[in-house]
């Protein structure tokens, strides 16, 4: 039941199949049947023409002449001839070329054209009938001129019957033949759907942790690109579960860490008496408080970096230039405390690109924020924007101890950290900036600085158009 619960709903592949077949069949099946009844029609035809030109043969035998006057005594075998189709009534007409004699209906009408010794065959009305006419002058021996003008007619009763005796020897093949092609395709698609109807049964039958592959044999040719990339997609799919499930174990650590300290910290508080010694454990408390909540936040900005979290309609057009600028501004206090030279250097190009400005003001801040944390007293971080083609590029670069060519890769991933660093982070900020590089379909790159020396990250961009 399950099988064929489908056949009658819209839209299903065995009507548009349908639709697709049985469609121009349809239309080859009119056109046969217009071709089928012309033929009739032109056999019908030749066997009338073929009649009156027997029948105006044997009419011309009945002719004697006798004593200079034509005489037509029709015999019963003629009579016959005459009288045999019971349902066709035959008119004639026979008057002599260069003599005046007439036998028959004197009012039948004549063709068009000239009459010749080749018969004429045309149709036309009389007594309220459509006939089927011959017309011509044709020679005989028996009357003065030895020639005789003979117009013959038959009704067409018998004609269409022919005609249409001819439609219906192979219409009905014609039709049986087009429901046996219906009733194959319907039934072959049902056939060739019944492995992807169990494949969507198994799917079906799966629980949400089971993304192994889908059997691809089992289905037809055809659909297999498809099974192979919805393969494909699991495989991604998984991997991406397995990146989530690591990431919010390493989080749940990560934030254990400090609130642990907070915790130590508070129960040797409330054990102390001498009040400096309390300053200090809340000195600590507070600073555990502080990464912990700067942990926080990254976390929260991670999770609004990822894909599809923002909205295409959230995107708009921002001057790059204008601002990274402003948030290089908002980092020369920190940058004068720690007594590095905070630069920024300008393009003179359109430096407009489409994007979420929120999302680039924090990838900026990461970087800068990175750069300060590794740079030495004394030493420099630039800022720089500039216009390259259809790329707005941005840059920032510091004079610090670099990064080994070997970890440039590592460092994007989350809470990851280089050794021999005794800065305090959380691994989190360049995994933000490759994230929101990402949501804008940017590029990063991670180079070494000016002169080898330092650390260069430079971010490509689309320009806006």
């Amino acid at each position: 039941m399950t099988l064929y619960k489908g056949w009658f709903d819209s839209g299903t592949l065995r009507q548009k199949l349908l639709c697709w077949v049985l469609g121009p069949m349809l239309v080859l099946l009119i056109l046969n049947v217009a071709l089928i009844y012309k033929f009739g029609h032109d056999s019908a035809e030749r066997r009338h023409d073929r009649f009156l030109n027997d029948t105006s043969k044997i009419l011309l035998d009945q002719l004697r002449t006798s004593e200079g006057q034509v005489e037509f005594n029709i015999h019963s075998g003629a009579l016959n001839i005459l009288s045999a189709d019971k349902k066709d009534q035959v008119y004639y007409s026979l008057s002599g070329y260069q003599q005046e004699f007439h036998f028959g209906a004197a009012d039948l009408p004549l063709p068009a054209e000239r009459l010749s010794d080749a018969p004429v065959y045309y149709s036309a009305e009389y007594a309220g009938h459509p006939v089927r006419m011959m017309a011509a002058i044709l020679p005989e021996s028996d009357v003065a001129s030895g020639r005789v003008v003979v117009v013959m007619a038959k009704t067409l009763v018998l004609y269409h019957e022919r005609a249409q005796e001819w439609m219906w020897r192979v219409l009905p093949s014609q039709v049986l033949l087009l429901l046996f092609a219906g009733f194959m395709v319907w039934w072959g698609v049902g056939r060739g759907l019944r492995p992807l109807l169990q494949l969507r049964d198994e799917v079906m039958s799966r629980s949400s942790q089971d993304l192994s592959p889908l059997p691809e044999n089992e289905v037809v040719t055809e659909i297999r690109p498809l099974i192979h990339s919805v393969n494909g997609l699991m495989e991604r799919l998984d991997e991406s579960l397995v990146l989530k499930r690591r990431f919010i174990a390493d989080a749940a650590h990560q934030l254990r860490t400090p609130l642990t300290g907070l915790k130590a910290q508070a129960e040797l508080a409330l054990r102390l008496d001498d009040p400096v010694e309390i300053r200090y454990s809340l000195l600590q408390m507070r600073h555990a408080t502080d990464h912990a909540a700067h942990l926080a936040n990254q976390l929260l900005l991670l999770a609004r970096a990822e894909p599809g979290t923002v909205k295409q309609d959230s995107k708009t057009k921002h001057d790059l230039a204008a601002l990274a600028r402003n948030t290089t501004e908002y980092w020369v206090p920190r940058s004068l405390y720690k007594n590095i030279d905070l630069g920024f250097e300008d393009s003179d190009g359109d430096c407009r690109i489409t994007g979420n400005g929120v999302l680039l003001a924090e990838m900026l801040n990461n970087l800068i924020d990175n750069a300060l944390r590794y740079t030495r007293a004394g030493g420099q971080v630039t800022v720089r924007i500039r216009r390259d083609d259809a790329t707005v590029v941005l840059e920032v670069e510091d004079d610090g101890p670099g990064i080994p060519e070997a970890e440039r890769e590592r460092v994007f991933e989350r809470f990851y950290r280089a050794l021999g660093t005794n800065q305090e982070g959380c691994g989190l900020g360049l995994s933000i900036v490759r994230e929101i590089a990402d949501l804008h379909h940017a590029k990063v790159h991670l180079l070494s600085g000016a002169e080898g020396i330092g650390t260069l990250f430079s971010i490509s961009f689309h320009a806006a158009s």
